[in-house]
């Protein structure tokens, strides 16, 4: 019963077989773009990426495997829009200087967070190289210009939720992304 009132108000954009058929490209494609890199260090940017994170990682096959690492930032809180503020409540990472790394990240909107996570990780360790992968591409709200390198989906102007995205703490766990409809208090 739970669940039917948790989706009543969702409508699927990508179900949870597309997401893990588009994770898998992913997966064989970041293999193949790393397969010489020794031990890259992957950080998840937590919380919105857990999910696509554990099933990312899973799928990228190299010989020497990954380091993993996670970091916590927002820009959103309890709203449905970047309070164009980066937060950085879990900043810790060991001295990953001159090494190989892949950011994860959930959503790549306003671009301040993933630029301010990049720019940081530049200045502090100097990464030998430094990509971007982001579940979810949404260019039409970009503020700071950030591209990421590898993108499971583009999505035009939506408020989006499951698959480790939420609302207010809410819907992270349901296995498909789908739009939040009829938000109380929004428009």
């Amino acid at each position: 019963m739970k669940n039917n009132l948790l989706t009543a108000n969702v409508k699927t954009i990508y179900s949870e077989q597309q997401i893990q058929e588009r994770v898998q490209e992913l997966g064989a494609q970041i293999s193949a773009d790393y397969k010489n890199v020794d031990t890259p260090v992957v950080i998840g940017v937590m919380k919105g990426g857990f999910c696509f994170l554990a099933d990312l990682v899973r799928q990228i096959k190299i010989d020497s495997g990954l380091q993993m690492e996670f970091v916590r930032l927002s820009s959103y809180g309890a709203a449905t829009e970047s309070s164009g503020k980066v937060q950085a409540p879990y900043l810790e990472l060991p001295d990953i200087t001159n090494r190989h790394v892949l950011v994860v990240e959930d959503i790549v909107d306003s671009g301040r967070t993933a630029t301010f996570f990049l720019d940081y990780l530049k200045a502090q360790y100097k990464p030998a190289s430094l990509k971007l992968a982001a579940f979810l591409d949404k260019p039409s709200r970009r503020v700071v210009e950030v591209k990421p390198d590898y993108v499971g989906y583009t999505i035009s102007d939506l408020f989006v939720i499951g698959y480790g995205l939420d609302y207010a703490e809410k819907y992270r766990e349901l296995p498909f992304l789908g739009e939040l409809m009829n938000v109380a208090g929004e428009g």
